[in-house]
């Protein structure tokens, strides 16, 4: 547990509002307080929001309503005089932004040391699966080292109560983890992994004092998953937290709200709810899913005290004096025929919807295909965790989303298999682990199964994986069904996807008209167009990301990249693999060139 956090003093005043946004200078939240979340404060000119020493601007800004249209993301001059204006209408605007000046930036040490860590593996990740793996390869007798960017270990474990298939209570199981991890192998807390640059692999520690330059014979990567922010109109507001951190806000820092609405119901999120609901608060768990989306949580909801809103969408939603109104109808699928429409007030919604962490497998060119079984969009690999990249493997759910004791059974194949590349273990015994490991998949969920298999061999085994269409994307709390689609994109410029640059969803659409050379594509295809729309290529993500600058804030699209690819392939029936990714860059975060120069 660290030290209380100045935002959590400001949330105990009802001060949701710590920020303001870059682009129009609206208040925002902080969102959350993971090592991540950094890039997100720095696009406005905020630091240090979840320490106890805030750096932010001394003068905050908003663009005039007047120019607020011309300050947006899709904003394209369309005629020859205000082609000429143009230079000068921009620079006015951009004059308006929320930017904080270079003498507001905190201060950074003057000398860099530079570390050298060599390791037969290096582990990213201190989370359950970094935990398990860097066990099992310890006692194989490698000599490993694990870099966790947290200034604890255990991940999203840390702060979870709740009961957990074959662990008992997570945080109890992941301290106890963690303190034999620490006797075996090497662990540098508070260090970020920044990735690859050129023939070197470096992290930086958070308070940019140390620059470690890493050398290994095999990398493990096991950074698990990220909540990302919900997309819904009004989504900009203030009042909107991660569950993770609204787990450490409740548990360790006495952030005392009175009503919760946790959005995602998959296992995290029925647990970031039971959670919240044992510390006295009133909790309503939502989705637009059908049904609540966990096999392995779904019959202790009732018990448990939370209230439920499942098969709903967030239709609106309007901050109040007294908190953030929040109204929902249900679905719109074929078999609705009863309107249902709520509405609750809570003092924040908190998102639970996670994608796996795929930057580093996306850095390195592993290939990224869809698989909505393992939680969207994930690296291709086989059942041992190789990435096909020669001596590089993920584990965990940086893999794809995998109950916990699944992960811990993973580990355990993972490391028998690289230890099967040195020698160190037989065939016969990493066959068994592998067999075992496959049979806990089928028990458990067979279409985790059936998702490595088709990773593995793709196809009926000729190597090429198929993607299937997107059904449902779990942060768009809009839109749970291809009928509610058409309704939710008339409301596109209330529903944020990008919060370092203020990009909506409005905004993308936009940009893709405007790379159509003008061409609407319409949502609803008619009977005999199919064949039409089929063959109708759209932009790529990083052309879009060009034209409207999304995912190009300080947090470079961790927030938003993804989601928006999920999105728009749910919105045009279009596979993810058609509008690929944009590049995954290093540094895996900010980092000043200070620190890198010091380190030279």
């Amino acid at each position: 547990m660290s030290k209380r956090p100045w935002v959590a003093e400001e949330l105990g005043r009802g001060n949701y509002g710590v920020m303001r946004s870059s682009r129009y200078g609206e208040p925002r939240g902080f969102l959350c307080c993971e090592w991540w979340c950094e890039g997100y404060w720095a696009s406005s000119g905020y630091y240090n929001l979840c320490g106890d020493k805030p750096t932010m601007p001394r003068k905050t800004t908003s663009v005039p309503s007047i120019l607020r249209g011309l300050a947006k993301p899709s904003s394209f001059p369309r005629n020859r005089l205000l082609i000429l204006l143009w230079p000068i209408i921009r620079e006015r605007v951009r004059e308006s932004l929320n930017r904080s000046s270079i003498d507001e930036l905190p201060a950074i040490s003057a000398k860099t040391e530079y570390v050298k860590v060599d390791s037969d593996v290096l582990v990213v990740g201190g989370g359950l699966a970094g935990l398990s793996i860097s066990r099992e390869l310890a006692k194989l007798g490698f000599k490993v080292v694990l870099v966790e960017g947290e200034d604890y270990l255990g991940g999203h474990l840390i702060v979870d109560d709740v009961e957990i298939r074959e662990l008992g209570r997570g945080n109890e199981f992941v301290n106890k983890l963690g303190r034999e991890v620490e006797n075996l192998v090497t662990v540098y807390r508070g260090v970020v992994f920044d990735g690859f640059l050129e023939d070197s692999v470096t992290g930086h520690s958070r308070d940019f004092t140390k620059l470690y330059v890493f050398s290994y014979k095999y990398l493990v990567l096991a950074q698990g998953f990220r909540e990302v922010p919900l997309v819904f109109p009004g989504n900009n507001t203030p009042r909107m937290i991660t569950g993770l951190s609204a787990l450490k806000l409740v548990k360790w820092w006495g952030y005392r709200p009175r009503r919760l609405l946790v959005w995602g119901s998959d296992d995290w999120g029925v647990r970031v709810a039971m959670n919240l609901a044992q510390q006295g608060i009133e909790v309503y768990l939502g989705d637009n899913s059908a049904i609540i989306r966990s096999d392995l949580y779904r019959d202790r909801v009732g018990s448990s005290g939370v209230k439920v809103l499942i098969g709903m969408n967030i239709v609106d939603s309007k901050d109040t004096g007294d908190g953030l109104r929040i109204v929902l109808e249900n679905l719109r699928g074929r078999k609705a025929k009863v309107r249902r429409r709520e509405e609750v007030v809570v003092n924040a919604v908190v998102s639970a919807a996670r994608l796996p962490v795929i930057d580093l497998p996306a850095q390195l060119g592993a290939p990224i295909v869809y698989a909505p079984e393992m939680g969207g969009l994930v690296p291709r690999r086989g059942f041992t965790g190789d990435l096909g990249l020669g001596n590089i493997y993920v584990v965990g759910d940086a893999g794809g989303l995998l109950p916990e004791f699944l992960v811990i059974r993973q580990a355990r194949v993972t490391a028998l298999s690289i230890g099967a590349r040195e020698g160190l273990v037989g065939k016969d015994d990493l066959d068994r682990e592998v067999a075992e490991f496959k049979r806990d998949l089928v028990n458990t969920n067979s279409s985790y199964y059936n998702a490595l298999l088709r990773f593995e061999q793709g196809l009926h085994g000729t190597g090429y994986y198929a993607e299937p269409n997107v059904t449902h994307v779990p942060m768009w709390a809009a839109a749970g069904t291809t009928e509610d689609v058409e309704g939710a994109i008339k409301v596109a410029d209330k529903q944020y996807l990008c919060f370092c640059e203020d990009v909506t969803l409005g905004d993308v659409l936009e940009g893709i008209k405007v790379l159509m050379h003008g061409r609407e594509v319409r949502v609803k295809v008619l009977h005999g167009e199919e064949e039409e729309y089929k063959s109708l290529k759209l932009p790529s993500m990083e052309r879009i990301k060009r034209v409207v600058g999304l995912g190009t804030g300080p947090c470079q699209g961790k927030f938003c990249l993804m989601s928006t690819n999920l999105i728009l392939s749910f919105i045009y029936q279009k596979k993810p693999g058609e509008f690929g990714i944009p590049r995954i860059r290093f540094p895996e975060a900010p980092i000043p060139m200070a620190t890198l120069v010091g380190g030279e």
